[in-house]
C-alpha cells in the first residue's frame, strides 16, 4: 500500500489519551523499540546518502484508541493535529516530525518496517533538500488504462532483471526497461514529466528506506527487486508507481554512477540519468524486447482487467460527475491513500481511503471516495440531498466550512459547489 504525503507538519515518548485498553494502542515499550531501530539505522548513514543525517522526532499514534508515543519529550501546549491513519511530516514545538500511524508499522515484518520508517525520516528532511515540490500531485491517470500498465509492468520486469544481473545481462535489460519507459511516455503526451515530478518527491522516500537500510548491495538489489514484484501486484498504480520504481533505479544508479546523488536536483529524470551512466541507448526494437518478459500473457491479464475496470469506471462516472456532486477547491494540505484509486480519463482519479484535506474553505474527511479532476483544481463528494449550514455531510464523507465560505446550487440539479461567501 503507498500513502501520499500532503501534510506541512509530524509527532512522540508517553502514551496518552483517555481511550479504553486494547491491542491496538501504543504501547510505550514497543514504540520505543521502532524508534531505536530508526534511530540506529540512521545514525549509521551518518549523512552518507543525502549529506544530512535522516535522524529525527518521531512519533507513532493510533486514532482508534487516542494514543501515542513520542520518540522524545513532546513539547509544552497543545499538539498538532495528527495524520491519523496515514503517515506524514507535522510541525509541533518549531520542529518537523514525521508520524506513523501504529497500523502501517505493527502490520509488516521488522525489515519492512524499518524501511518504512527510513522513508518517512526522508520525508521529514526532504524539503531542505530541494526535492519537495509542494502538493503538487503528478496526476497519472494514465497508468490506470491499458496501454499505461502494460507497458509499466514490462519496465518494472525488465528493472528486476537488472537488478538481479551484472555484465551483459544487467546492460541488456536495462536498455530494455529505458525502452519500455520511452515508449509508454510517446503514448501518453505529459506522463514523462508528472512521471518525473512523483519519482523525485514519493520515489527518492522509497530508494531511501531501502538504501538506508540495506548492510550490502546485495541486501538493496533484494529489496528492489522484491519492490518491483510488489508494484505489480497492485490493483492500481496511480500514485503507488514510484515506491517500485524509485529503488530500482536508485540501486542501479548506485552500481553505474556512485556520485548521481550529488548531481540530483528537483527537475532530474530518474531514467536519464540511468541511461547517461549505462552509455548505452535504449533497446531499438521494443516489441522484440517484449517478448523477453512474457508479454503475451502479461497483455492477455491486462485486457481481463481492463474490460472489468470499464464497467467500474463507468459506474464511477454516474456517481461523481453524471450525478449530482458537491464541488470545493482542492487547493491545501491533507492525505490521500492511494490503494485501490481508478482512474476516470478525462476526468480524473477517485480515492476511496483516508482522504483528508485542510483549506482556506474549510476541512474534508472522505472515506467513501472522492474525484480529484484532471487539473488537481477541484475535489467533488457525491450528494443524495440539499446541503446548507457549515456543516456538511454524505455518503462516506464530511465537510465543515470556515467563516466567509459557503455552499450553493451548482449548475447542474441537485449539485453544490463551496464559495467564498460576498
Amino acid at each position: 500500500m503507498k500513502i501520499r504525503y500532503h501534510f506541512n507538519t509530524l509527532p512522540l515518548l508517553v502514551l496518552l489519551g483517555a481511550a479504553a485498553a486494547t491491542d491496538a494502542q501504543v504501547q510505550p515499550q514497543i514504540a520505543q523499540r521502532y524508534f531505536q531501530e530508526a534511530t540506529k539505522l540512521c545514525e549509521r548513514d551518518a549523512g552518507r546518502l543525502w549529506g544530512v543525517s535522516l535522524c529525527g522526532p518521531m512519533v507513532i499514534g493510533d486514532p482508534s484508541t487516542g494514543t501515542r508515543a513520542a520518540s522524545q519529550p513532546e513539547p509544552e501546549g497543545q499538539p498538532p493535529r495528527f495524520p491519523g491513519g496515514v503517515d506524514g511530516p507535522v510541525t509541533w514545538g518549531g520542529l518537523r516530525w514525521f508520524y506513523f500511524p501504529l497500523s502501517m508499522l505493527a502490520s509488516t515484518d521488522a525489515d519492512v518496517r524499518q524501511q518504512n520508517m527510513l522513508h518517512g525520516l526522508f520525508h521529514r528532511i526532504q524539503p531542505e533538500l530541494g526535492f519537495w515540490q509542494g502538493n503538487d500531485d503528478g496526476f497519472n491517470e494514465h497508468l490506470d488504462t491499458l496501454e499505461g500498465r502494460v507497458w509499466m509492468r514490462l519496465e518494472w520486469r525488465a528493472l528486476r532483471r537488472a537488478v538481479e544481473s551484472s555484465g551483459s545481462g544487467r546492460a541488456e535489460a536495462i536498455a530494455d526497461a529505458l525502452a519500455f519507459r520511452r515508449e509508454r511516455r510517446r503514448r501518453f503526451p505529459g506522463a514523462a514529466d508528472n512521471e518525473r515530478r512523483e519519482e523525485i518527491r514519493e520515489g527518492l522516500a522509497s530508494y531511501t528506506g531501502v538504501a538506508a537500510w540495506a548492510s550490502s548491495p546485495a541486501d538493496a538489489h533484494r529489496a528492489a527487486a522484491s519492490a518491483l514484484a510488489g508494484g505489480e501486484a497492485q490493483p492500481s498504480f496511480v500514485g503507488n508507481f514510484e515506491a517500485a520504481s524509485g529503488p530500482a533505479y536508485g540501486v542501479l544508479l548506485d552500481d553505474l554512477a556512485p556520485g548521481w546523488r550529488r548531481q540530483l536536483r528537483s527537475t532530474s529524470d530518474l531514467g536519464d540519468l540511468l541511461a547517461s551512466a549505462t552509455k548505452r541507448p535504449p533497446t531499438t526494437d521494443v516489441a522484440v524486447a517484449a517478448v523477453r518478459y512474457d508479454a503475451a500473457t502479461l497483455r492477455t491479464a491486462e485486457e481481463s482487467r481492463d474490460r472489468a475496470q470499464q464497467v467500474r469506471v463507468a459506474e464511477l462516472r454516474r456517481r461523481f460527475i453524471d450525478g449530482p456532486v458537491l464541488t470545493m477547491p482542492a487547493a491545501g494540505s491533507g492525505t490521500s491513500d492511494t490503494t485501490d484509486s481508478v482512474g476516470i480519463p478525462g476526468a480524473g482519479t477517485v480515492f476511496f481511503r483516508n482522504f483528508t484535506l485542510s483549506a482556506r474553505w474549510g476541512r474534508l474527511n472522505a472515506n467513501g471516495g472522492v474525484l480529484r479532476a484532471a487539473d488537481g483544481s477541484t475535489l467533488s463528494v457525491p450528494v443524495t440531498g440539499p446541503l446548507e449550514g457549515t456543516t456538511l455531510k454524505g455518503d462516506g464523507w464530511s465537510a465543515t466550512l470556515n467563516s466567509g465560505w459557503v455552499v450553493r446550487p451548482a449548475a447542474r440539479p441537485g449539485s453544490f459547489t463551496i464559495v467564498r461567501e460576498n
